[in-house]
């Protein structure tokens, strides 16, 4: 709610345009209600507002880290379709500080896991901002007392199951002061620079979704930069949300730097191919597969966007898999040069087949086996981008505000 009536000032004085998202999980009998009440004191204060259902089957476990996910698919997706660009949310200097310390007590305590949350990022296309970060949840309450603005209360917000609580409460001891908070966060905000610097000279990404990498400049680069870099290239190519585990990296980026082939990693694949690292996504790993019926356009395994054009009978995309390049090779249908596409990338590329299961399309290929033209084009869009806008330090309150 603080969050809602600032911008909402900042932005008419810019002559901006500002929308308030609320997401509906469906995880409480009160959720709807909570959602509407909202809708009425942004309506109140003449706020444009839109409500977002999280539909579908819910988690039984790891209900927290679902919702959280669910919440940004949903604003993201919103945020693209009406062509905005900026999506601030309302994490504040409390919330940095249990997160710095969770983090810290799984044993992230190098320069990336100890840093918290970047006060700007980047999700799914989407810039997100996070004005507040500096500014204690007792001053946002006070705002909002001054504006006599009531707001609501999570109820899991006093649920000791959930980590994130019970350091609230202390009962996992003392957060982080916000000085170290801080002293971290430049310390991340460099490595990340030199890490981005690394990707830049050495890593080249294809149209076909697989990286390249110049295995002499990471092998005269910092060791952990090296690390950190791969997780990056691997969480770009696999489309996750988050890195492999350090120790898991650490023993990918030795396998490669010795010059070892076949390894498998959070849904990608690592090899050498022609004298440079690749890294390209596992076939096995890919589960998407949906029907298109007519014009539309969408994400595929968190990789590609595809723009489906024109009318025609319904197909399927799904992963082209071992005998799928099989079918092809032995079709001679195929126009592109498919020595440029490496033998351990074309597995997972994007297939399209007809209603009887019968291979029609590969884009990436050059293969179309009726030769009717392409019912589908595929733009590499990953979920994870390899370097981000750079980790941006949240500074004390209140310098900032």
């Amino acid at each position: 709610m603080a969050l809602m009536l600032l911008l909402a000032g900042w932005v008419r004085q810019l002559g901006g345009r500002l929308t308030a998202l609320t997401v509906d999980h469906g995880l409480r009998p009160g959720a709807a209600e909570e959602a509407r009440t909202v809708a009425t004191w942004a309506a109140s204060a003449e706020i444009d507002h839109r409500i977002l259902l999280w539909t579908g089957s819910k988690p039984k476990a790891a209900i927290q880290a679902a919702a959280r996910q669910a919440r940004y698919d949903l604003m993201a997706a919103w945020c693209r379709e009406n062509e905005v660009l900026h999506l601030a949310t309302g994490h504040q200097q409390d919330d940095q500080r249990e997160t710095v310390a969770m983090r810290r007590a799984r044993g992230g305590r190098d320069q990336f896991g100890s840093a918290g949350i970047s006060l700007v990022g980047t999700r799914q296309g989407v810039r997100l901002l996070r004005p507040l970060l500096p500014v204690p949840g007792a001053a946002l309450r006070a705002l909002l007392l001054s504006r006599r603005q009531d707001w609501l209360e999570d109820p899991s917000n006093l649920q000791e199951k959930f980590e994130r609580i019970r350091w609230r409460s202390g009962l996992e001891g003392p957060l982080p002061t916000t000085d170290e908070v801080l002293a971290w966060g430049k310390s991340r905000a460099a490595a990340e620079l030199a890490v981005a610097d690394l990707l830049a000279k050495s890593v080249t990404f294809h149209a076909a979704g697989f990286a390249l990498i110049d295995l002499a400049a990471w092998a005269s680069s910092n060791p952990d930069n090296v690390m950190q870099a791969l997780g990056q290239v691997v969480a770009t190519v696999a489309g996750r949300d988050y890195l492999p585990a350090r120790a898991q990296l650490n023993r990918a980026a030795q396998a490669l730097m010795s010059g070892k082939c076949g390894l498998s990693l959070g849904g990608s694949l690592i090899s050498v191919w022609r004298g440079q690292g690749l890294i390209c996504r596992e076939a096995a790993a890919v589960t998407d597969r949906m029907t298109i019926t007519g014009p539309t356009q969408c994400f595929w395994d968190r990789r590609f966007l595809v723009t489906a054009l024109g009318e025609g009978p319904a197909f399927r995309i799904e992963v082209l898999g071992e005998d799928g390049v099989a079918e092809v090779g032995q079709s001679g249908h195929f126009r592109a040069k498919i020595v440029d596409i490496p033998a351990a990338a074309r597995p997972s590329l994007p297939a399209l087949r007809d209603a009887t299961g019968r291979l029609s399309a590969v884009p990436h290929l050059g293969f179309d086996q009726s030769a009717s033209g392409m019912r589908a084009h595929f733009r590499f869009r990953p979920h994870y981008s390899a370097t981000s806008s750079g980790f941006t330090v949240a500074h004390g309150w209140p310098h900032t505000i």
